[in-house]
């Protein structure tokens, strides 16, 4: 496997460790301290991390892997 690819996946990886963390903590503990904002921040980043660890994969997708 390449860098880059490796790269990719690696990347893969830590994003979806972050949007786990925001899922099971983040959110909850903004909304059990009531704040809204931070709330809100939280839900933009997970979205937004959503997004590119879809772009990562579909550049993976087909990818042969040796």
């Amino acid at each position: 496997m390449d860098n880059c690819t490796y790269n990719k996946f690696k990347l893969i990886h830590e994003l979806s460790r972050l949007t786990g963390f925001i899922e099971r903590y983040g959110r909850k503990d903004a909304r059990a301290a009531k704040h809204v904002q931070c709330e809100k921040a939280l839900e933009a980043l997970h979205q937004d991390l959503h997004k590119h660890m879809e772009q990562l994969r579909k550049q993976l997708e087909g990818k042969r892997l040796r």
